[in-house]
């Protein structure tokens, strides 16, 4: 099982906590957990499936029950607190801490430096900067981007991530990418990040006419679920994210940025209509 501190999720941990301690222990189950918390073996399972979520006050047993140290315990806590977060601002404040207990240095974007959201090329250089070895072949630099910008665009990309602390020029004239974690203040819903996001899923329709489908996977398909079923369907995109980000960290020799979206939306509300039909 990976370390707590790889997770975002804490419905996702207990899962895979659950899992490893039926690994350890001879007597283990949702039941028998429940007992020792004091709490109800069916909410327990309703928790991890993420219909429901954890109670405040099952926290510290729950980390006392799987066996936590003091700064598991307090990244566990955070955690929870992370995932039943109501708005922008509190889910924030809790992932700052996560990032401070795991030792990751966060730069919080002040408003003129969400610019970094505005243009779909700014994190696609930041990328290339981290596999290739740039120094000042700003024209090379413009025509690997695909679709081709600018060497002004460029530069100018270039002089942004400088100024943000997201890359840093070495001794020897070669520009390398820091450790830092750029977070928006405003969360998944700020504006800035929401352009972002309308930028590249045009230029994932683009890719259908620009790249030959040896180099892109677009498809599509149209089902139905059960409203109450929407959070366990975002935790399983959130793993299969999280196991190509993982293969992406692992790799070597990497000479292609790829951008992957995931969109899950509606296209029909029925509730209404089969009411009517009772």
């Amino acid at each position: 099982m990976k370390p707590i501190f790889e997770y975002t999720d804490y419905r996702e941990w207990i899962r895979d906590a659950f899992e490893d301690f039926k690994k350890r222990k001879t007597v283990i189950s949702w039941r028998y957990m429940a007992m020792k918390l004091g709490a109800d073996p069916g909410n327990l399972l309703r928790i991890s499936q993420g219909k429901i979520h954890l109670a405040v006050n099952f926290i510290k047993p729950m980390a006392e029950f799987f066996e936590l140290d003091e700064k598991e315990a307090a990244y566990w806590s955070e955690l929870v607190y992370f995932g039943r977060a109501k708005s922008d601002q509190e889910a924030l404040n809790h992932y700052e801490k996560m990032q401070a207990l795991k030792g990751i240095p966060l730069k919080r974007l002040a408003k003129k430096e969400l610019e970094f959201y505005r243009h779909w090329y700014y994190n696609a250089i930041r990328s290339v900067i981290g596999i290739c070895n740039f120094k000042d072949d700003y024209e090379g630099l413009a025509e690997c981007c695909t679709p081709a910008i600018t060497v002004e665009q460029a530069k100018d990309a270039i002089k942004l991530l400088h100024d943000l602390n997201m890359i840093s020029e070495g001794k020897d004239g070669y520009w390398k990418v820091n450790d830092t974690f750029v977070s928006t203040g405003g969360n998944w819903r700020s504006e800035a990040v929401r352009t972002f996001q309308k930028e590249t899923i045009r230029l994932a329709g683009e890719s259908l006419e620009r790249h030959a489908p040896p180099l892109r996977d677009i498809s599509t398909v149209t089902m139905t679920f059960n409203m109450n079923d929407i959070q366990l369907i975002r935790e399983k995109i959130k793993e299969f994210r999280s196991d190509l980000l993982r293969l992406s960290q692992d790799g070597t020799g990497d000479d292609t940025v790829f951008q992957l979206n995931v969109q899950l939306f509606p296209l029909a509300f029925t509730k209404k209509l089969q009411e009517k039909s009772k």
